[in-house]
């Protein structure tokens, strides 16, 4: 448990490069006696009279059998450092050996492990960055792609805060100039005119609602991952795309061999973007359009991270669904590339590339017996009435989670921990606005710019506890 409580004078160190093997290592050291633990370390290192960072060469004392160890040491002697103590970095060969035993003779020394994110906690506390730039550094560690750096460094130079610290300023005068006319209420004195605060609060309320827009944006930024149903023709696969999209996005028909394209919706699940995907039935080809129907299905679904594999329910007690994902159809031969990609399990399944697949029954509304296929492994559902729609989300985010973590990490973090707080501002906002124009009083509309106040504030890192610092700081690796 991260505790804000936390002694921050204390001196800690960690490894604060790769964990791999490298070319150069890093060891970064913080804390009021930081420098002094470096003296103790390194024979012959005197401290500098200079308050400005400096560079000195040092020979480290690692003790039997390492012995001496040359480094590189960027010695930050004041409180103006990233983590707003004195701070120690040490650059040497990055062997993850030596750099273990830097870390355990500055431990010697004095100084104690590092626990994960505590340096960019520090940073926090000390006042050198905000929450939403704390989880930026996070956001910049785990980006996937170049969208989601850019997205990272974008926050981590304060373009998501730095609007919100100014509305919050803005709000506290607003607020200011209120209150003081309350205090005059009996000698009719305004401090500030109605007019005057309907602008301001409809300014806030625009900022707020562009943040809104610009942590969703961010949330979404992650990287949408395929997910592909298969199966053979009129199963229900795109009854179920529709009722998972919530919206008809696929041609639905009792005759089968409707869809020959390839049709996808966008949607999140369980926060993380995904795109559904139906194709054509499994079946043998019996002409051209039929042969790159397939064919295209089959490069779909090589590239999905999820296979869902549809069988009507009527059918699929005694039914392999692996046998589905083995080859195009019933009549044809299996592709040799993939006999070997299913574990054997019933009802989910991992393939050697690490994409998963789920055994989804269709239809049920149309079968006596569906617990029966519940028993059996299979995910029971029907597009038409909407049935097992929800254990089926729930399948899919497991399976996500499996293959990529969880999904609230860096920059999305950010969106998740102030959806709330965000919402909150913007309605209080909102409400303060009808107080004004309906002459309600300004009383009420001082009580909900304060409720803005606290929520922004949340969100920017003003104000804060012990479980949010956990949330966000706990994400980290140690050295960080």
């Amino acid at each position: 448990m991260i505790s804000a409580a936390a002694d921050t004078r204390t001196t800690i160190v960690a490894i604060a490069s790769s964990s791999a093997p490298a070319l150069r290592g890093i060891v970064r050291i913080a804390g009021e006696d930081a420098v002094g633990v470096l003296a103790a370390m390194a024979s012959g290192f005197v401290a500098s009279a200079s308050t400005r960072p400096y560079r000195v060469d040092v020979s480290l004392e690692l003790g039997a059998p390492l012995g001496k160890l040359a480094a590189a040491a960027l010695v930050w002697p004041t409180s103006r450092s990233y983590t707003g103590s004195p701070s120690v970095e040490l650059h040497t060969f990055g062997s993850p050996p030596l750099l273990e035993a830097i870390v355990a003779a500055a431990v010697r020394a004095g100084a104690r492990p590092a626990g994960p994110g505590e340096f960019t906690m520090r940073a926090f506390l000390a006042g050198r960055i905000d929450l939403t730039q704390a989880e930026a550094v996070l956001g910049v560690i785990d980006a996937a792609d170049r969208d989601q750096l850019d997205a990272a460094l974008d926050q981590l130079a304060g373009n998501v805060s730095r609007p919100l610290r100014s509305v919050r300023d803005r709000l506290l005068d607003l607020l200011a100039d209120i209150e003081a006319g309350l205090d005059f209420v009996d000698e009719d004195i305004r401090f500030i005119e109605d007019e005057s605060v309907l602008s301001e609060l409809s300014g806030a309320a625009e900022v707020i609602g562009e943040a809104k827009a610009q942590l969703t944006g961010r949330h979404r930024a992650i990287a949408t991952v395929d997910i592909i149903l298969r199966g053979l023709p009129n199963v229900g696969k795109s009854s179920l795309l529709n009722a998972l999209a919530g919206e008809t996005v696929a041609i639905v028909s009792d005759e089968a061999g409707t869809t020959r394209d390839v049709v996808w919706h966008e949607l999140e699940i369980e926060g993380r973007p995904v795109r559904l995907i139906d194709t054509a039935g499994q079946e043998t080809p019996r002409d051209a359009i039929m042969r790159e129907s397939q064919r295209v299905a089959r490069d779909s679904q090589r590239t999905a991270a999820i296979t869902l594999v549809c069988v009507d329910a009527d059918v699929a007690v005694g039914v392999d669904p692996r046998e589905l994902l083995r080859g195009n159809g019933p009549d044809e031969t299996a592709d040799e590339t993939s006999r070997d990609r299913c574990e054997d399990t019933s009802g989910v399944g991992t393939r050697c590339d690490g994409t998963g697949w789920l055994a989804v029954a269709t239809r049920c509304d149309l079968v006596e017996r569906p617990d029966e296929l519940a028993a059996a492994g299979w995910i029971v559902t029907s597009g038409r009435e909407g049935q097992g729609l929800e254990a089926l989300r729930q399948a899919i985010a497991g399976e996500l989670d499996r293959q990529f973590g969880l999904p609230e990490r860096g920059v999305s973090a950010t969106a998740a921990r102030c959806g709330d707080s965000i919402v909150r501002a913007e309605r209080a906002i909102g409400a303060a606005i009808d107080a004004v124009s309906t002459e309600a009083g300004h009383e009420w509309v001082a009580g909900e710019i304060r409720v803005a106040l606290a929520a922004i504030g949340e969100e920017t890192g003003e104000i804060y506890t012990d479980d949010i610092l956990d949330r966000v700081f706990s994400r980290f690796c140690i050295g960080k």
